[in-house]
């Protein structure tokens, strides 16, 4: 009699754990479905063309999966330090891969990570174009690009990166790059990044260096 109540007890709780998972599980599809349904109202009141809804649904799928969460409150949410965990775990490798963040003090990467901000480009989306204004770079955390250089066009994918000329000089743009897959990036603005290299001035000095000799080398080329 024992062992009978015991096992039922414990399946009673293992039933109960289970549809705990799965109300949790439902209850962000749901916020999802309305999210999405609240969307198609308003593109309908907006008259907007099936195409353009049908990339605008396709943008909020790669984006979040079908779950709807709240990323930025969610980081502003928790304590600082445990923010720069969380952006260490997700990209220290990504800043890593860049030779201008390698060998620098943790501290300063630490800063700068904390103003990463994640984007998502859809297939054949532009994000940028030549000769615009460089307000920010991007590091590939996965999905592919083309870069069209005036030479000879590059492909890039996961872990790589591009727009870093524009973070210090915030010049112009001197390629195009299109999104050849659905694109999951992180971006930091040029800025943020000028705000961050105010409390580390040797760090800044250096990089002032840095872009000016790779200036001059582009000149001489």
């Amino acid at each position: 009699m024992t062992s009978m109540l015991s096992g039922a007890l414990m399946y009673t709780v293992l039933v109960a754990n289970a549809a705990a998972m799965i109300t949790n599980v439902d209850q962000a599809a749901k916020a999802y479905n309305n999210k999405m349904n609240h969307l198609d109202d308003y593109m309908t009141f907006l008259k907007l063309p099936n195409e353009l809804r049908l990339r605008i649904q396709n943008y909020y799928q790669a984006r979040y999966g079908g779950r709807w969460f709240d990323e930025k409150n969610f980081l502003i949410s928790v304590s600082t330090a445990l923010r720069e965990e969380i952006l260490t775990v997700m990209c220290l490798s990504l800043l890593n891969n860049v030779p201008m963040f390698q060998n620098r003090d943790m501290n300063f990467l630490s800063t700068v990570l904390l103003q990463f901000q994640h984007e998502v480009f859809q297939e054949d989306d532009v994000i940028f174009q030549r000769n615009t204004p460089g307000d920010r770079m991007f590091f590939i955390e996965h999905g592919q690009v083309l870069v069209e250089t005036d030479s000879f066009p590059q492909e890039l994918a996961d872990g790589d990166y591009f727009g870093d000329s524009c973070l210090v000089t915030k010049g112009k743009r001197m390629d195009t790059v299109r999104a050849l897959t659905t694109c999951q990036l992180f971006s930091l603005s040029s800025d943020r990044f000028q705000m961050v290299l105010q409390g580390f001035p040797d760090i800044r000095r250096d990089m002032e260096k840095l872009a000016k000799q790779d200036y001059e080398d582009m000149i001489n080329l």
